[in-house]
């Protein structure tokens, strides 16, 4: 079963730019960008996709059982910052939950604010056609 999370657009940050930071951060948790080499400068946990009419729009394709392995030196702040709405207590709760574990499920760390969508709600809000 496929899942998506709506990117809404934040500050200065359209909803595609915010999007590709959340998966490229997500992705710098397993493997900080420091020891990458070049060919992982794009590299991103989750895919994600626009709005065929609403073109600023972006969704990402994820999985809330995805496993992440926590790297030791992994920094938290770039996929923080893209969430202002926390609060200090949620920001506190967020890094405890990674620094704290060798590895998590993507949907332990999905803020209250999120929700993930299924197939059906894609398809209704035209962000998706599925092939007859």
């Amino acid at each position: 079963m496929q899942q998506w999370i709506l990117v809404n657009a934040e500050g200065l940050l359209t909803s595609i730019e915010r999007a590709k930071i959340i998966s490229r951060e997500l992705y710098n948790i397993t493997r900080p960008a420091f020891l990458q080499d070049e060919s992982e400068a794009e590299s991103i946990l989750f895919s994600y996709i626009t709005h065929p009419t609403r073109k600023g729009d972006a969704a990402l394709l994820v999985d809330t059982k995805h496993v992440i392995q926590v790297h030791p030196s992994c920094s938290l702040e770039r996929l923080i910052a893209v969430f202002p709405e926390l609060t200090i207590d949620e920001r506190f709760a967020l890094s405890g939950v990674i620094h704290q574990t060798n590895s998590f499920a993507f949907g332990m760390i999905l803020p209250n604010t999120v929700t993930v969508r299924d197939e059906a709600y894609m398809v209704s809000e035209g962000w998706i056609e599925l092939d007859e």
